[in-house]
């Protein structure tokens, strides 16, 4: 059904601006129509389903960069996904993908889930089988041989076998290439401080992914990883947490130059700068105290550095239904506005996926992914849990809190 929405403020993160008074006009799957409340002609618009609210806000739906929809979130998330049948992770991801659209959440990337079960729930939410965010999917990561996330990835070690595995995902439907760069925390016995890959293989990498029409995405802990990454010219840099070697004084090891680099070259970074806030709300004792990269992370915006908003779904503590924290710790933690935060989390979001002519903003022929918050965002960014109404390419999911699908 098309339908006209009228409310409060409408926030354009493209043009970085609050508009006021001003309805909106879906049809089909598409916004074709902003426009000031004084020019509204009921009469033209008689068939439409209206939707008026008070004090509140309409913004682009929420872009999630980072989920692993078969995980659990759960303190036992690892062996989880060791000991789980692949029905039981269908399921489980049936649920993640329900909880994130439910939240706001119209587009998701999927960086690192089984094949046989990301694949076969992107068919069930395009076949309108299953509720859902628009998803986009990498598929199983490629990680060495007990490597980080070998229990989902695909175990590759020379460079023949990683282009061997780009090939075989891109063969399945991904749409980007995970590659694990560096150890990671997850996964037990696995070196955080350093690289998995050489630079010439992730170089190679990225030369058949782009060959296929894929980006890379690359998870980088180590600041050796993230080195290799950058000369290689990955499309998204995750993490990039800047961890010195495990002999080294300090714990971090940011290089300016390479930050340079990465602004210089356009590297999108995933920073997944929720993950330690939210250990901490729900009572983790964290190993260091997060400050400091904060700290790092402000630098990384202060050069220009593109960031965009991963949440790292499924890991211990970022459960599916918590993209807001994204945007709050962003204006928390790392001191920017409430309107680049919005903007990380959706426009610049889009831009990294390629998609920003479709999604990411409000304006006349883009994609109605829409969601309505109460209050005002662009003030007061934890309104972004707030949200009450949902539009997905221009369908009601979600009115006044209650599920329509």
């Amino acid at each position: 059904m098309n339908s006209v929405i009228f409310v409060d403020k409408i926030i354009d993160p493209k043009n970085e601006s609050v508009i006021k008074n001003h309805f909106v006009v879906i049809e089909k799957d598409e916004i074709v129509k902003i426009s000031p409340n004084e020019s509204y002609n009921d009469a033209q618009y008689s068939s439409y389903k209206k939707i008026k609210t008070s004090n509140s806000t309409l913004l682009p739906g929420f872009i999630e960069m980072h989920s692993h929809i078969h995980v659990s979130s759960q303190e036992n998330a690892y062996y989880d996904s060791i000991n789980d049948s692949d029905e039981t992770l269908i399921i489980r991801g049936t649920k993640a993908v329900g909880d994130a659209l439910f939240s706001g959440v119209t587009t998701m990337r999927d960086l690192g889930s089984k094949n046989n079960v990301i694949f076969p729930i992107k068919k069930a939410i395009d076949s309108h089988i299953i509720p859902g965010p628009n998803l986009v999917p990498s598929g199983s990561p490629i990680t060495t041989t007990g490597g980080h996330c070998n229990m989902f990835g695909m175990e590759s070690d020379t460079i023949e076998e990683v282009v061997q595995s780009i090939k075989y995902l891109a063969n399945c439907g991904a749409q980007w290439i995970k590659i694990i760069a560096t150890g990671g925390n997850f996964t037990p016995s696995t070196n955080i401080h350093e690289p998995q890959y050489s630079q010439e293989t992730i170089e190679i990498a990225v030369e058949e992914a782009h060959k296929l029409g894929l980006k890379v995405a690359t998870h980088c802990h180590a600041t050796k990883g993230i080195i290799a990454c950058t000369n290689a010219h990955v499309d998204n840099l995750i993490h990039c947490s800047w961890i010195g070697p495990e002999n080294s004084d300090d714990f971090y090891d940011y290089q300016p130059e390479i930050a340079n680099q990465i602004a210089n070259d356009g590297i999108f970074v995933d920073p997944t700068l929720a993950l330690s806030y939210l250990s901490q709300l729900r009572g983790k004792t964290l190993k260091r105290d997060p400050s400091k990269r904060y700290e790092i992370l402000r630098q990384m915006w202060d050069i220009g550095i593109k960031f965009v908003s991963g949440m790292d779904s499924g890991m211990v503590n970022a459960h599916f239904d918590d993209f807001a924290y994204i945007p709050e710790v962003m204006v928390k933690k790392m001191g920017i506005s409430c309107l680049d935060a919005i903007k990380v989390s959706t426009i610049t979001s889009a831009e990294c996926l390629g998609l920003d002519d479709k999604i990411g903003s409000i304006s006349e022929g883009k994609k109605a992914d829409l969601v309505i918050v109460k209050g005002d965002p662009s003030k007061t960014i934890e309104d972004l849990h707030n949200v009450h109404t949902i539009f997905k390419s221009g369908k009601l999911v979600k009115l006044n809190n209650e599920k329509m699908i």
